[in-house]
């Protein structure tokens, strides 16, 4: 995976709300859509977390091709992919590979706000590789109190000491009662529909307290009030 960071021209700064996503209108005329990983306080640029797919048009040859001071035409914001902060419940974030990038917006967010709120992030992958900002993560574990940490390897190899097989199932080993938590899930859209079913029907989590950002090849149709920038590598 890549993290590439875009600036806006000097003075220009887009309005987001954390955890939702840009679009990048590529040079063969599509676009591709991603998460923003920084914080709404950081509104003079975005960063990106890019996972390379095989074969895949803008992983391997835009984002391949790119120089320093390069320039890509985004449009911002697009997702209702953000918190909710309308009662007291506790978060539950599930995330998969470079699903964590909005998470990570969410998170620095309330570091940002000074918010309290506790939250128990599980982020799964197969490999420990796919946990790239790992490091971040412990050391937001052991500076605030109200944030739990809990990596998840499928396929670890020998010298991994943590929780092993799938992401979701490691939330309900934990958290056999999700009645009164929120979940946030960003990533591998199967693990986020057997999150969705298995959340609701073990866990008793509420339908209207699952929100969900799915990685998928193509870009979403959603509608919001957007601006279109230039931004520089």
């Amino acid at each position: 995976m890549a993290i590439l960071q875009l600036r806006f021209p000097a003075s220009i700064r887009a309005k987001f709300k954390a955890g939702q996503y840009l679009r990048i209108r590529a040079p063969d005329g599509n676009e591709r859509s991603f998460s923003m990983a920084n914080p709404p306080q950081e509104s003079d640029g975005v960063q990106l977390h890019i996972r390379h797919v095989p074969g895949g048009a803008f992983s391997e040859t835009v984002l391949a091709s790119l120089q320093l001071d390069d320039k890509l035409e985004v449009e911002v914001p697009f997702g209702d992919f953000h918190l909710r902060e309308d009662d007291q419940a506790r978060y539950v974030f599930v995330a998969t590979g470079t699903g964590f990038a909005p998470l990570k917006s969410i998170l620095n967010d309330m570091i940002r706000r000074r918010l309290s709120r506790e939250v128990r992030f599980y982020w799964g992958g197969r490999s420990k590789a796919d946990l790239y900002l790992a490091e971040t993560c412990e050391k937001w574990a052991k500076r605030y109190p109200w944030f739990t940490f809990v990596p998840v390897l499928s396929e670890p190899d020998a010298n991994w000491s943590g929780r092993r097989g799938l992401v979701h199932a490691a939330v309900l080993e934990d958290l056999p009662d999700l009645s009164d938590r929120h979940v946030y899930a960003c990533g591998n859209p199967m693990m986020i529909e057997a999150a969705r079913a298995e959340f609701n029907t073990r866990g008793g989590l509420h339908s209207d307290r699952f929100y969900a950002d799915a990685f998928v090849p193509s870009g979403s149709s959603d509608i919001s009030q957007s601006q279109v920038l230039q931004a520089t590598v």
